[in-house]
């Protein structure tokens, strides 16, 4: 029989209440009896001694059940001591005797009380028939009550055993109603706390919803600028391809008049810029450009692109090939995209040309390494120049969040999206290094 915490925790009062002043009556009564038997020594006032001894033990293993926590069976057997000592009455001066009647009642609401609602139905149904029973008993002869007490005057020991009976029926009737009404000031506590909580989750989700509504013009505002930006892309890319084949033509007829490494520097630059246009022009057609291509040949090409801008801006890029070649397969202008970027921004890092004379001056350098261990291919980028921020690290990556003043603000969000969804990797800023320092990680399943 399984009941809810709160009706088990009442039925564990009440049987403990009632246990107490059931042994405190049977106790009284062994103590009456036994001064009865000690002034007048009678064979009925013994065995009703022994009556008494014999409830006491029974008490006693009820009360063994309450240490063990079995309440259930506990409050079993407290209600089937009531329905014997009813039982006893009514069988010993009949059933009209009040006593057992009250005792009957007592143990009708009890059992409801203690147990559950139909107990109480069960217990006034074998109460009934109890009576039922004896009275067929009596009608047959079987079994003749003593009824002489009908013929005596009622004395106070009658009086104090309707009270005992009426006290336990109050003091149940008081456990049950005051349980009840702290059940109900719960439920009302609860309610008003549900109804706090229902205008604070309200408030709430009005709040929320507000954000959201914020994040999402947000995020409509920076589509809004992607498309413009896509627009003029598009823009641009077709004039840059003009001129660029104007300036193919123009170049073809410089060298060959004259013979100069800046021609075949400038020649070798804008063959760097027709492979980006092409490229882009491909994926705006919805291609690819995966191939396979060497890693440290696309570095040679960066840095050499970048070389003029570096050595304008007094900086030196320090980078040397590994011993190993590894080859990799992906879009080879897109990770040039990445690299370049990135060291664009560690160019840009270390501002204006500097005036000091070179021996007072630090080393103005970007360093570029590339690694392999058993998971992934690491490149490197870093430099020493005027670092970033702690408050502007957690935006570093977001679109039109740059911190230099000419830029866009889209570099670094353009590296970071082309080297997840293209290649499957990652780009951080290195946060334990003394220096800025970006890491790129390509996984090894692209590797050749």
């Amino acid at each position: 029989m399984r009941q809810p915490p709160s009706k088990l925790r009442n039925s564990k009062l009440i049987c403990k209440v009632v246990l107490i002043g059931t042994y405190s009556a049977i106790v009284v009564i062994a103590l009456l009896l036994w001064i009865n038997v000690s002034l007048n020594p009678q064979a009925q006032a013994l065995l009703s001694l022994i009556v008494c001894g014999i409830a006491l033990l029974y008490i006693a293993v009820v009360h063994l059940l309450a240490q063990f926590n079995r309440y259930v069976a506990m409050a079993y057997l407290l209600v089937l001591f009531y329905v014997l000592l009813a039982t006893g009455i009514v069988w010993v001066w009949g059933i009209n005797t009040p006593i057992g009647l009250l005792i009957f009642g007592l143990v009708i609401v009890l059992a409801g009380i203690v147990l559950t609602g139909k107990h109480s139905l069960f217990a006034a149904i074998a109460s009934g028939s109890i009576l039922i029973s004896i009275q067929t008993v009596s009608t047959l002869h079987w079994h003749t009550p003593d009824i002489s007490w009908t013929n005596t005057i009622p004395s106070y020991g009658d009086a104090l055993a309707y009270c005992v009976v009426f006290s336990m029926l109050a003091l149940i009737s008081w456990l049950y109603n005051r349980e009840i009404e702290q059940s109900f000031a719960q439920a009302k506590q609860a309610e008003e706390a549900l109804l706090q909580q229902k205008a604070t989750l309200k408030l709430q989700v009005k709040q929320r919803t507000a954000e959201l509504r914020q994040a999402q013009l947000k995020e409509m505002q920076q589509m809004y600028r992607f498309a413009e930006l896509g627009q003029l892309g598009v823009t641009l890319l077709h004039d840059l391809a003009n001129h660029l084949t104007a300036l193919t033509l123009e170049i073809e007829d410089l060298k060959s008049k004259a013979h100069s490494k800046a021609v075949t520097r400038a020649q070798e630059i804008i063959r760097y810029l027709e492979g980006v246009v092409h490229s882009t022009r491909e994926r705006l057609h919805g291609g690819t450009q995966t191939q396979t291509f060497t890693l440290a040949r696309k570095i040679d090409e960066v840095v050499a692109f970048l070389q003029a801008k570096a050595a304008k801006a007094q900086v030196t890029i320090i980078w040397e090939a590994p011993a190993t070649i590894w080859k990799y397969q992906g879009d080879p202008d897109s990770l040039s995209q990445v690299i370049a970027i990135i060291m664009n921004n560690a160019i840009d890092a270390y501002g204006p040309e500097p005036t000091a004379p070179r021996s007072a001056r630090k080393a103005r350098q970007v360093i570029i390494t590339l690694q392999r261990n058993d998971k992934q291919i690491i490149i490197k980028i870093g430099d020493w120049g005027k670092g970033i921020a702690k408050n502007q690290r957690k935006y570093l990556f977001r679109p039109f969040h740059g911190t230099k003043r000419a830029g866009l603000g889209i570099g670094l969000f353009i590296a970071k999206q082309t080297i997840e969804t293209q290649f499957g990797g990652a780009i951080i800023l290195n946060a334990r290094s003394d220096h800025t320092e970006f890491i790129i990680r390509l996984p090894l399943t692209h590797e050749k």
